[in-house]
């Protein structure tokens, strides 16, 4: 096999871990009304099955990264997969929504693993711009599926039991199990030399969070995807229940948004080729604070029609297809021996925000679109200043580097 198929295949098994996480949100948004009822609870408790998967996101890579640096990523990619398998059927066989919750916390534990270490991995192969070009195209593909997934989702909802998304999730994670077992070639080398010990980790982390190149780029993500969770969370009862929208609309409406981010991709993968990381974040997050502050304005003056929602969030998922590509290369960047502990604290603060963001919006009102519209807006504008005032700034210096192995810092 020449170094094209290996770079080829390579590509295709992330791709096929890559959109996980989000087939894990968008299969059962539009069930959510249905999970409610038939589980005998709360609609606040019923968004929780967002918020808890998050959650066990963002702890899980606190954990996964560290030991991908030790041990190496391609183990952690196949826990990864089977604790999400195992959280699927164990959500399927759920009767009470306290089940259900520990089985999406489950599930968030091991999708942890397989989104951060196909971030590690492509860091580890392929450097600087050219890892925004690899990232852009995996991003590509796996949104040419996630567009999919909320008409898949939304069929399921209308046709068969909430419970039959579980298992075809299920189904599909044992087999790329299999695929990357047999095929998936290790990135990072064991490092018997690397003490991981309470005091170091904490060392690392906090060294990595520091850094003003990465707080700069993680936090533009962080708000990103804040919004992200925020709308995800409350769209299903708002558009379904508030405004009667059809279980197939609904889809319709989130595959839309896919598409808006298909699209930013695609944008953003031809414009890196010719442009620094810097001016793509920028264009990137003046979009999401463009769009969300049209939306709550349209909201607070009382205009409720569906399409003044629609409209700006599709233009807000244009964004974030500039903003997840480019996060992804800019937070590893300082921190080139580091690659698995970087990435997993920038996934970390991501997914941590992304479920206070869900636990917020779970407790908000959705009898209007005035909540979620204005704290979307106040994330889209947080993500553009933390962009002015700590991306912007620090375009010219130079990058400090982290050495893991000499712990210490040094400058190129």
């Amino acid at each position: 096999m020449n170094m094209n198929d290996n770079n080829l295949s390579f590509k295709l098994l992330l791709i096929s871990t890559w959109f996980l996480g989000v087939m894990a949100v968008k299969f059962i948004l539009p069930s959510l009304p249905n999970i409610a009822d038939q589980l005998h609870t709360t609609q606040t408790l019923a968004k929780y099955t967002i918020s808890l998967f998050l959650f066990g996101k963002a702890v899980g890579m606190l954990l996964v990264g560290p030991l991908s640096e030790k041990y190496g990523r391609k183990i952690f990619m196949l826990i990864g997969l089977a604790f999400f398998t195992l959280g699927n059927i164990f959500a399927f066989t759920a009767h009470s929504i306290i089940t259900l919750l520990i089985a999406r916390l489950i599930q968030g534990l091991g999708v942890s693993a397989t989104v951060m270490i196909g971030r590690a991995m492509i860091n580890d192969k392929y450097k600087s711009n050219k890892a925004a070009i690899v990232f852009s195209h995996v991003f590509l593909a796996a949104s040419v599926i996630i567009a999919f997934l909320p008409m898949l989702g939304s069929t399921i909802a209308n046709h068969f039991y909430w419970q039959t998304s579980f298992i075809i999730m299920a189904a599909y994670s044992t087999f790329i199990f299999i695929m990357c077992y047999f095929f998936l070639h290790e990135t990072h080398a064991h490092e018997p030399s690397v003490t991981l010990t309470m005091s170091n980790v904490f060392s690392y982390y906090k060294t990595i969070t520091r850094h003003p190149i990465f707080l700069g780029y993680v936090l533009c993500s962080i708000f990103m995807i804040a919004g992200e969770s925020a709308f995800n969370t409350a769209s299903s009862f708002l558009f379904i229940k508030t405004y009667g929208m059809t279980k197939t609309s609904y889809g319709m409406v989130i595959t839309s948004l896919d598409i808006g981010h298909l699209i930013g991709t695609l944008i953003c993968s031809f414009l890196v080729r010719r442009y620094d990381l810097v001016n793509m974040m920028g264009t990137g997050v003046i979009i999401l604070a463009v769009s969300t502050l049209l939306m709550a304005l349209f909201c607070v003056l009382g205009f409720f029609d569906l399409s003044l929602i629609i409209i700006p969030m599709i233009i807000y998922y244009v964004g974030t297809g500039f903003v997840m590509t480019i996060t992804a290369v800019g937070t590893a960047l300082p921190f080139p021996t580091l690659i698995g502990i970087s990435s997993a604290a920038a996934l970390s603060l991501n997914f941590t925000f992304s479920a206070l963001s869900s636990a917020l919006m779970s407790h908000l009102p959705t009898t209007t679109a005035v909540p979620v519209s204005l704290l979307i807006a106040v994330f889209g504008s947080a993500a553009f200043m933390s962009w002015y005032l700590l991306v912007l700034p620090n375009r010219g210096e130079k990058t400090k580097y982290y050495d893991m192995k000499q712990t210490q810092l040094a400058t190129r």
